[in-house]
């Protein structure tokens, strides 16, 4: 496996040189180094891992279609035991891949038809016989967008389809998120989205909000997100920072990931440092 994390680093490095030639190719390859739960909280150890990153994002048809994909695999260093009693590093892959179309209505507002589908984790190892190894969800979403003197102004509506969890013989689950949003001209962004589930119906009704807050301006950007369950008590509320900085062709970036407030457990302290370039 350690190859295999390997021949990825490698490939991303290499693909990023040979698409430098071309200015604009929409390539973003990325190292991230983190700690999960470096605060040991509820007497849990400290997890690190080290994640290379790819991006393709690109723009064709005058605008008129949008592609985004991106792969990350995590390989984390410390030991689990798997199915046979062995101890393994544990290792994923992450994949996203959205499909939009954009239809311009009038010179000012634009609609937006959008397909994405999201392997939120494929567990490489260890691998468990009474779970799956793939978690995965899949998006259809309708936007608007509605240009005005102050910004952008945005509503979406999406219905997520988890076709694939985590133990093995569930549900489909059927879901549908609202999202409005602004983007102002000084850089500042604000988005709510609220998350609710429709299938199965012994479950459906609200169950979460989300916001983020970010802030653009030059080399400089800054967001906190904050995802509030429905059951925040037990679940717990998750808040993540995050602070990028540009320098030319590159992206630094630092963040931390704060999950479990307002439970009775500790709160799960998750930093991570990254750097990104694009080509």
């Amino acid at each position: 496996m350690k190859k295999i994390t390997l021949l990825l680093l490698v490939l991303c490095v290499t693909a990023g040189f040979a698409a430098a030639e071309d200015e604009g190719t929409g390539l973003t390859a990325g190292l991230e180094f983190g700690i999960g739960n470096i605060s040991k909280a509820n007497d849990g150890d400290t997890e690190p891992y080290l994640m290379p990153i790819v991006i393709y994002e690109k723009s064709f048809l005058d605008g008129a279609v949008d592609l985004y994909a991106e792969a990350d695999y995590t390989f984390g260093f410390s030991k689990v035991p798997n199915d046979k009693g062995e101890e393994v590093n544990p290792q994923s892959l992450y994949l996203d891949i959205s499909v939009g179309y954009n239809l311009k209505l009038g010179e000012e507002s634009t609609l937006s038809f959008i397909l994405e589908n999201e392997f939120d984790e494929l567990i490489i190892s260890p691998q468990y016989k009474d779970g799956n190894s793939l978690y995965g969800i899949f998006t259809p979403a309708v936007k608007y967008n509605r240009e005005i003197a102050i910004g952008d102004l945005y509503a979406q509506i999406g219905a997520p389809i988890t076709y694939s969890q985590y133990y093995k013989n569930a549900e489909t689950l059927i879901g549908l998120d609202c999202t409005l949003g602004w983007k102002s001209v000084f850089g500042l962004g604000i988005e709510a989205k609220i998350c609710s589930l429709l299938s199965p119906s012994e479950f459906s009704g609200y169950t979460g909000f989300e916001a983020t807050v970010s802030y653009e301006k030059d080399e400089i950007y800054f967001e906190v997100e904050a995802i509030v369950p429905k059951e925040s008590d037990i679940e717990g509320i998750t808040i993540t920072p995050e602070f990028d900085y540009s320098f030319k062709n590159f992206t630094f970036y630092i963040k931390s990931e704060f999950a479990g407030i307002g439970t009775k457990g500790d709160v799960v302290i998750s930093p991570a440092l990254g750097v990104k370039y694009s080509f």
